[in-house]
């Protein structure tokens, strides 16, 4: 009898908890309104429909050869299967489909996405992360007048003045006062910042008086405006083969408004990272009064000894976190070694962002950039006659079943029926 009081009071708790999974909840999702994207509270039963009764979009990739040719593409697609299908079991949606067809595509199929811009994001980012420590020797500075030289001779000045793509020298010169001392002193010391100040362009040439000193060393502004042009200049094959050796020019991934004007950093960064993203264990979002939505980051032991090691050898400089080749947030100055443990600042980005830039880094980066040769949405397979037919077959056929099992077998079918209730409940509950 108490053997028969324990199975009743198990079936009792499994009852209770799985209504508690399939009661509806209040939830914070990212929904679509007038156009664009924000976060609503919304409340519904927490089951999720796969793309037979809600539709999604489909995704075609392919290998990106535009800057470097890959010589095995069927290969290379097989290694970049692993990590796309680890960001989509990640992503958070039901019934995913993820496959390479042939030998030059991978196929990806995600039910009830209706922000294509963020899945594009989280499957093709090539999520490669690495540590740079910022140039201090101004080698920028003292290569600038050759590159301006480089311009003039290939017309750049010419077709800056004519595009109307010109900073006067009043804006340059007061660049410096719009930072507060403080700015980057919460993370580096302000002696620094001074001292860096006060670099300002010296000539007046094509590229240089774009290029605006910034806080510390290695940091240049550019107003918003003048990015193209500053990339074009980049771009130039004389003018990479001028650039300091040993250095490369890394963009921010974030804007910075100062005064009335939008500006966007750019950093001279040691060629050499003290480490990258291969050591990197786990990684998630948070969001802190001070630094705003970070993602937090932790490497493995030898990831930690290594990162410790190097970031002893640069105490007091600036080291900037590179993602994909563009700087997240401003680089922090190293007060001490840093071991297992880091943070990466999203500037002003939501915590959304720094759950996707988490789940990537979780999911390593891709062997191979990939680009996105298809997209385009899909509609439920199963209209809604067909869902509706099917739902009202589903009810005909249990009620059938229920009157056949309790009219011939009476209280065993009765039996059998509460069994059947209560697979169902446990099958849905998991689902949920």
């Amino acid at each position: 009898m108490s053997n028969l009081k324990y199975r009743v009071a198990l079936i009792v708790a499994l009852v209770a908890a799985s209504v508690w999974a399939l009661f509806p909840r209040t939830v914070v999702e990212r929904v679509k309104r007038d156009g664009g994207f924000a976060y609503d509270t919304v409340r519904r039963v927490p089951l999720k429909r796969g793309l037979d009764l809600q539709g999604g979009m489909h995704l075609a990739l392919e290998v990106d050869e535009s800057k470097q040719a890959v010589a095995d593409k069927s290969d290379a697609l097989d290694r970049a299967l692993k990590v796309v299908r680890t960001r989509i079991d990640e992503f958070g949606v039901s019934e995913p489909v993820v496959q390479k067809v042939g030998n030059d595509r991978i196929i990806v199929e995600l039910p009830g996405i209706d922000d294509p811009k963020r899945a594009e994001d989280v499957v093709q980012k090539s999520a490669f992360l690495q540590f740079q420590i910022t140039d201090e020797s101004q080698a920028l500075d003292k290569v600038m007048p050759r590159l301006d030289q480089i311009i003039r001779e290939k017309g750049g000045a010419a077709a800056a003045v004519a595009s109307g793509d010109t900073t006067n020298k009043t804006q340059v010169a007061a660049l410096p006062n719009l930072f507060t001392k403080g700015d980057s002193a919460a993370k580096g010391d302000s002696a620094k910042g001074d001292s860096a100040a006060a670099v300002t362009p010296t000539t007046g040439g094509p590229l240089s008086k774009l290029v605006q000193g910034g806080q510390f060393p290695g940091e240049y502004m550019v107003a918003e405006k003048d990015v193209r042009t500053v990339e074009t200049y980049l771009a130039m094959p004389e003018v990479q083969g001028a650039l300091p050796p040993g250095k490369v020019l890394r963009w921010s991934g974030d804007t910075m408004s100062l005064g009335a004007q939008s500006f966007r950093p750019l950093y001279v960064v040691d060629a050499r990272p003290i480490i990258t993203g291969e050591y990197l264990q786990n990684a998630k979002p948070n969001n802190t009064p001070i630094e705003g939505t970070v993602v937090e980051f932790e490497l493995n032991n030898e990831g930690g000894r290594r990162f410790r090691s190097e970031t002893g050898k640069h105490v007091g400089d600036y080291m900037a976190i590179v993602l994909d080749d563009k700087v997240m947030g401003r680089p922090p100055v190293i007060q001490s070694a840093i071991g297992t443990r880091g943070q990466i600042t999203m500037g002003g980005r939501d915590l959304q962002d720094a759950q996707d830039l988490a789940l990537v880094l979780r999911a390593g980066s891709l062997p191979v950039p990939l680009k996105i040769a298809e997209v385009r949405q899909i509609g439920a397979s199963l209209g809604q006659d067909s869902i509706s037919k099917g739902g009202l077959a589903m009810v005909i056929a249990v009620g059938l079943v229920i009157a056949i099992m309790i009219g011939y077998y009476r209280f065993s079918g009765m039996l059998a029926v509460g069994a059947l209730v209560l697979y169902i409940l446990y099958t849905m509950a998991i689902l949920a």
